[in-house]
């Protein structure tokens, strides 16, 4: 039993340090949920209100107390535990271990089968006792700084004994919004502009920086200050992420002069020499890589995976370790072009460290994950066998991280004569029981998602075709599901009203809001890794005929054509835009035309394959910023990597008409691309001309745009039949 004055004082010390009226409404909050005994500080005593929700689950009086109880999911999930009630513990046993945290910590994408809270509780209690140990699930998805503070505040109602925090992964995405040139606010684009002109680049990446260690800092110390005055414990789990096969493809900003033509020309240097896979030739991709970061100063992700790639194939993971590391920390928001994935960077898992050595008097422990990782698989290179994608675990990845934190708990606990360590633990604990249902969904979960997040330097397919073969592997009644998700997908109207997603609905194999069901694109690169998977099952000329079909019931090219370019539904990669506009942000107007921030675009044409197409195009070639004079270029159009012509194209809106013959076309998905001509150079300093108008309050884009596309329509040519 904790010592009355201890409380009492520590309690006091909660109030002064908070200093606001939620530290008063804190402080009562711990003594009726009879945390805190003593009096809190003085002040006006106001009408006790009633508990507060904890996350989503709202209050409710019930036979003289209280109980927490959560909304009904909708049909589609959602991103909270399943959990229906939470209540107020009253016996010293078992002991309460609360989880937070984001995606990785909800078990994404097998959720609600499989959680780490589900997982963590079953270790302990195998290792304790079942009668010692709960563990309540309080993680969610999208979870924030701000949102992950508020429910451990609240969940001290239910009174915890030991509190898991498992985040970071989301940080850098979503905690410095406003260190941004798209931020809607003018006066966070002018303090852009103001560190872009003093630092450059390095400017706003360090007042992100700054700015993310100051709201960690704020919230670990008043989640340390709650814990030491409620006297409970804190794990704080250092989050790994894929290293091995998720790569974060991004543009390079402007750079001098012709800088970013010849980083381009590298670019294509290195991925055509890591195609081949010789080593003398991977030595040339590693030289290009290392040209491309000297021309950026290694500010961008894409060279560091090119290289991870190649010290990789040369055998040498450490050094592929070291650089895909750097790839994650280069994938910084403030300079990013397309959406990123969410990965906890070094400097994530240093702050986090920091917290653990900052508070350790406060009751805080860490639990360092990737030296974890690195010590179960014997590899510096995370990949595969523990991650789904860029940072949600396996059932197996989840196992070792909870047996680490189980590992911990158990030693706090008092409870277990000899703790053991994690090793031992995760020999001893039974592997998760997951249906082979449940494990199929996943893995098709990982090639869906992945799809809609990952940008690859190599072939995407690589990585999503073999997460849907082992989707068939796991249970072979998925391929049910993956035929109905081709024709959910070429439905002219919202998934949801579909037959395919009834089906699925009734199905063992429910695809819900994880796993990427409700998406406003055709899919391309996921409907080819189907494909590739099925046909390898056998009959690949039956699957070949069977998506076809499906493909074209609703969306083959007619005779009143269609715009491939509006909405964006063809586009083959929809993540090859800037970020603002995949995520169409209420506050920032969408352009009227695609704009095009790489050299090549790719579309997904639908035909039947009997007849040639007409492509009747209007685009154009913007010039770097702070630039005067033309830019002109041939644009290439192919067909399946077959040539079919170009367009000459300018400044100005030019409209031009193509024939794609029929002999380069076949029955169902055919690929589409554009690829434009490089930018001109671009003076001394194109990033002063971003500075310009984000001075006067405009947003400004980092990176160049290689075209813009009006308009792309394509015709079926009719056949003439001749007469009889």
């Amino acid at each position: 039993m904790k010592d009355d004055d201890v409380r009492k004082e520590a309690c006091r010390e909660l109030a002064e340090r908070l200093a606001t009226p939620e530290g008063l409404r804190t402080a009562r909050l711990l003594q009726r949920a009879g945390l805190l005994a003593g009096a809190a500080p003085e002040a006006p005593e106001p009408p006790p209100p009633l508990p507060r929700p904890i996350s989503i689950w709202q209050p409710r009086r019930e036979d003289g107390g209280t109980v927490w109880v959560r909304p009904e999911p909708g049909p589609f999930g959602d991103h909270y535990a399943v959990r229906r009630e939470l209540r107020p513990k009253r016996a010293e046993l078992p002991l309460r271990v609360a989880l937070f945290g984001e995606s990785v910590a909800a078990g994404y994408l097998y959720a609600p089968h499989l959680t780490p809270a589900g997982v963590l509780a079953a270790q302990l209690q195998a290792a304790g006792g079942a009668e010692n140990f709960e563990v309540i699930d309080l993680a969610r998805t999208d979870e924030t700084l701000a949102g992950l503070l508020a429910t451990v505040r609240a969940s001290l109602q239910v009174n915890p004994d030991v509190l898991v925090l498992f985040a970071g992964n989301n940080w850098n995405l979503l905690e410095t919004p406003e260190v941004s040139p798209y931020a809607p606010s003018v006066a966070a684009r002018q303090e852009y502009a103001a560190a872009l002109r003093a630092e450059g680049l390095a400017g706003p990446l360090r007042l992100a920086r700054e700015r993310l260690r100051q709201a960690v800092e704020a919230v670990y110390g008043e989640i340390a200050l709650l814990a030491r005055t409620v006297g409970i414990p804190v794990v704080v789990v250092i989050p790994e992420v894929n290293l091995d096969d998720w790569e974060n493809r991004q543009p390079v900003p402007w750079l001098p002069g012709d800088g970013v033509a010849r980083w381009y020309a590298l670019y294509g240097e290195a991925a055509a020499a890591l195609e081949r896979g010789e080593p003398a030739v991977l030595e040339r991709a590693e030289r290009a890589a290392r040209a491309m970061l000297d021309l950026d100063g290694g500010l961008c992700p894409t060279p560091w995976r090119l290289l991870a790639r190649a010290r990789q194939a040369l055998g040498d993971l450490k050094g592929a370790a070291a650089a895909a590391r750097a790839e994650v920390d280069a994938a910084r928001y403030p300079t990013l072009a397309f959406l990123g994935a969410p990965q906890a960077t070094a400097e994530v898992r240093a702050l986090l460290a920091g917290m653990v050595r900052q508070h350790g008097f406060s009751g805080f422990i860490g639990v360092d994950l990737p030296a974890v990782f690195a010590g179960h698989t014997g590899s510096p290179l995370p990949g595969r066998r523990l991650f789904l994608d860029y940072c949600h675990l396996t059932a197996e990845g989840m196992r070792v991280a909870m047996a680490a934190v189980a590992a911990t708990v158990l030693d706090l606990s008092g409870l277990v004569e000899s703790p053991p360590d994690w090793r031992t633990l995760l020999a001893q604990s039974p592997g998760p029981a997951v249906a082979p249902e449940a494990e199929a969904t996943a893995r098709l979960g990982a090639a869906i998602h992945g799809a809609h997040r990952l940008l690859a330097v190599g072939p995407k397919p690589g990585f999503l075709a073999p997460w849907c073969a082992a989707a068939l592997d796991a249970s072979p009644g998925i391929a049910g599901t993956l035929l109905d998700l081709v024709e959910a997908r070429s439905a002219p109207c919202p998934a949801v009203l579909t037959a395919a997603q009834q089906r699925n609905a009734a199905s063992p194999y429910r695809l819900l809001l994880q796993h990427g069901w409700q998406w406003d694109h055709l899919d391309a690169e996921v409907i080819a890794a189907l494909r590739t998977a099925l046909a390898a099952r056998g009959r690949p000329d039956e699957v070949d005929a069977e998506i076809d079909r499906r493909l074209l019931a609703f969306r083959a090219l007619g005779d009143e054509g269609i715009d491939l370019a509006h909405p964006p539904f063809f586009l083959w990669e929809p993540l090859e835009r800037f970020y603002p506009e995949v995520m169409s942000f209420a506050d920032l107007a969408a352009p009227a035309y695609l704009r095009c921030p790489w050299p090549a675009t790719a579309f997904a044409l639908l035909t039947r394959g009997d007849c040639d197409v007409e492509l009747d195009l209007t685009l154009r070639l913007p010039p770097p910023p702070g630039t005067s004079g033309g830019r002109s270029g041939e644009v290439a159009v192919a067909a399946n990597g077959r040539e079919i012509g170009s367009v000459a194209a300018g400044e100005r809106w030019t409209r031009a008409r193509l024939r794609v013959a029929r002999e380069a076309l076949h029955p169902g998905l055919n690929r589409l691309t554009l690829a434009w001509p490089p930018p001109p150079p671009a003076g001394d300093d194109p990033l002063a001309a971003v500075a310009d108008r984000l001075d006067l309050g405009i947003a400004a884009d980092l990176h160049p745009v290689f075209g813009e596309i009006f308009a792309l329509r394509a015709h079926l040519v009719p056949r003439l039949v001749p007469e009889v």
